[in-house]
């Protein structure tokens, strides 16, 4: 057996000091208690398994719950491959996935079904599939092994100042990579990880904060603004030692606010970067930077490297000259898949090509400039704005995509409105002031009779 993750070779080290590994609003589980669920959640799947099936596919619907969490872990300290779906996701999409993948267990919180019955060949490394866009969930998984589940935990551990006695709250969804590789590395090393059902709007979340107490926070640019809006540099909160950032870029007023929160309340902020195609991390900013530099990811992670590359493909060695941006490191995927048949064997490539235009200064800090394909983000998401526009196609409507920070557009004729605005809402699963409609006469075409695009994000830009 090779490397195993960290996160539940260490299972049984906390469970002999019988400390806390999950929270919910109601309820809290003891490290121990996590290993008898485990061990429980396997005897209760063997008894859907056909015999023969040694290495069966898992597709677990998860969502913030402790029942979710021992699914996971279930899989990981079994060896049991397993898509990881964000539950929330539209009915057609989780079919869409089932087909595609023709997993052997459906599973969600306590409940589990049989689904194909053929052995599937599977990669003896293969670990965990991601979808790429968390708002559609269609179009391409991220397939990681074991090997980068743990080589990312062990590099977070070591910038990040986690402890044992550390009790974070979990506001990110654990289907979400980041939000994953927050509860890897919280087990890894025997803190507690609470959930809640309560939001930032309600009173009582702020009273969470203070009566858990909470150590350290994770959010996406959207969370934070957030905050800010509602007073949160104005709170003590004590006991919270840091907090970080990752998902898409910080407003830097915003980023501004918070290192000077931080620095005068004793605390550290840490600005992060990543995909999921890199286990979720691939740079940070250190804390003791953010201030001067509010703008800025900082440089890969340990055990990472980053490069910027010409159009050329030649490397960009001369500070402020904007480039793509390569990763390369241990936590580097294994590849991309859409379909079962594509699990049993992998050629990773040494470098990941983020698809992000960047730049570095001269102490070697990395910013984000933009993006060299249509992918848009939204608090932290990933959409494909052709795939989305596919997705329209198939119910035949003509509609072009367009996204700025956090916001995405869907343009189409006035005729075709109402249509668009009803699978719009369908389509894609975010909040709604996220998405714009915008209704024209005509479409704006170049020389070439193509679609402007140009002027589509211009008018998307004076909608805002």
């Amino acid at each position: 057996m090779t490397t195993m993750l960290c996160v539940v070779d260490n299972l049984e080290q906390h469970a002999a000091n019988k400390r806390i590994a999950l929270k919910d609003d109601t309820s809290s589980v003891t490290y121990c208690e996590l290993l008898r669920r485990i061990e429980h959640r396997r005897e209760q799947w063997r008894q859907h398994l056909r015999n023969e099936l040694a290495r069966p596919l898992v597709m677990l619907f998860m969502d913030n719950t402790i029942d979710s969490v021992v699914n996971y872990l279930t899989c990981l300290r079994f060896r049991l491959p397993v898509l990881v779906i964000n539950t929330k996701l539209q009915e057609t999409a989780k079919k869409d996935f089932i087909q595609r993948f023709n997993p052997h267990l459906i599973v969600e919180e306590n409940t589990v079904q049989a689904s194909a019955s053929q052995p599937l060949s599977l990669h003896p490394e293969l670990a965990l599939l991601m979808a790429t866009s968390g708002s559609t969930g269609s179009g391409k998984c991220v397939a990681l092994s074991y090997r980068n589940l743990h080589v990312n935990t062990e590099s977070i551990l070591t910038y990040l100042p986690i402890r044992s006695d550390d009790r974070t709250l979990a506001t990110l969804p654990f289907s979400y990579s980041y939000g994953l590789s927050v509860l890897h590395s919280h087990l890894a090393c025997g803190a507690t990880i609470a959930m809640t059902t309560l939001t930032v709007m309600e009173r009582e979340f702020w009273r969470l904060l203070q009566s858990l107490p909470v150590t350290s926070l994770s959010g996406v640019p959207h969370w934070y603004e957030m905050l800010i809006r509602l007073r949160f540099t104005r709170q003590e909160l004590p006991s919270l030692r840091y907090f970080t950032q990752a998902g898409g870029r910080l407003d830097p007023d915003v980023s501004q606010q918070l290192a000077d929160y931080a620095k005068t309340h004793n605390k550290q902020f840490f600005v992060m970067y990543g995909q999921t195609e890199a286990t979720a991390r691939i740079a940070f900013l250190d804390a003791d930077k953010v201030r001067d530099k509010p703008t800025s990811v900082g440089q890969a992670i340990p055990g990472g490297e980053l490069e910027l590359r010409s159009l050329s493909g030649d490397r960009i060695s001369t500070a402020y000259t904007e480039g793509e941006l390569y990763y390369r490191g241990e936590n580097t995927m294994l590849g991309y898949v859409e379909t079962s048949r594509e699990l049993a064997a992998f050629v990773p490539k040494e470098w990941l090509a983020t698809g992000d235009l960047a730049e570095f200064d001269s102490e070697g800090d990395f910013y984000i400039t933009g993006r060299t394909k249509r992918i848009a983000k939204l608090f932290g998401e990933r959409v494909n704005l052709d795939e989305l526009e596919r997705q329209f196609a198939q119910v035949g409507l003509s509609v072009r995509c367009c996204g700025e920070e956090n916001v995405i557009a869907a343009f189409c004729l006035a005729t075709d409105k109402e249509l668009v605005k009803k699978y719009f809402d369908q389509i894609l699963t975010a909040p709604p002031k996220s998405r714009r409609l915008v209704t024209l006469e005509a479409w704006p075409l170049l020389a070439n009779e193509k679609i402007d695009y140009g002027m589509l994000n211009v008018m998307l830009k004076q909608a805002l």
